[in-house]
C-alpha cells in the first residue's frame, strides 16, 4: 500500500511538471549538448552525398559506416524542426541516397505530425507500411524526389521511437 502511495505521489509530481519534462530529460541524458537541425524534406534528393546532406542540415557532422553496397550515416540530435529528436540516420546504396529516418521520442509523435502538416500540407494518403514486423496505418506526403511517411498513431509503447521516414522515389 505504501508503494502505491509513493507511485501516486511520483506520478502527480511528473504530471504537474510535465511542461518542464523535456528540458529536464535533455539535462539528464546529455541532449543539451547535442546539435539541433532543420530538415527540409522537399530539398532531399537521391543525388545528395553525406557532405551535401550535412550542409543542408546546417553543417551537421554525419559520421558514416560502410555496409555491403552502401553506407549508413548517423548523427545524434537534440531537436529537429522544433521537435525533440534523438537521431538522424541516412542510408545510401551504391552512392544514391535511399532514405532518411528521424527518430523522435514517443511523446513527440503528434507534434511531429503537426510540423509535417505545417511544412508539407495535408497528407496525400494513408498507407499501410511494415515497421518492426507490424503493419501500421501511416500518413504519407508525396514530394518530387520521394515520399515522407509517419505512423498515424504513436502506438502504446512509450519505449518505441516515433519515426519520420523519407524514401527516395524510384528511378524513372
Amino acid at each position: 500500500m505504501l508503494l502505491l502511495a509513493a507511485l501516486l505521489v511520483v506520478a502527480a509530481l511528473l504530471w504537474t511538471g510535465r511542461a518542464e519534462l523535456p528540458a529536464q530529460l535533455a539535462r539528464w541524458t546529455g541532449a543539451a549538448t547535442r546539435p539541433t537541425a532543420t530538415l527540409d524534406y522537399a530539398r532531399l534528393s537521391p543525388s545528395l552525398d553525406a557532405a551535401a546532406l550535412g550542409r543542408q542540415l546546417g553543417g551537421l557532422s554525419l559520421p558514416c559506416q560502410p555496409q555491403a553496397e552502401g553506407s549508413v550515416c548517423e548523427a545524434a540530435l537534440a531537436e529537429a524542426n522544433g521537435v525533440a529528436a534523438a537521431l538522424l540516420r541516412a542510408r545510401w546504396h551504391q552512392g544514391t541516397l535511399q532514405s532518411v529516418d528521424l527518430l523522435l521520442p514517443w511523446w513527440e509523435h503528434h507534434r511531429a505530425v503537426g510540423m509535417l502538416t505545417e511544412r508539407l500540407g495535408a497528407p496525400g494518403g494513408n498507407e499501410v507500411v511494415t515497421a518492426d514486423g507490424q503493419r501500421l496505418a501511416a500518413l504519407r506526403w508525396s514530394l518530387p524526389e520521394g515520399t515522407v511517411q509517419m505512423a498515424r498513431a504513436p502506438g502504446w509503447n512509450p519505449l518505441h521511437w516515433a519515426t519520420v521516414r523519407w524514401d527516395a522515389a524510384p528511378p524513372r
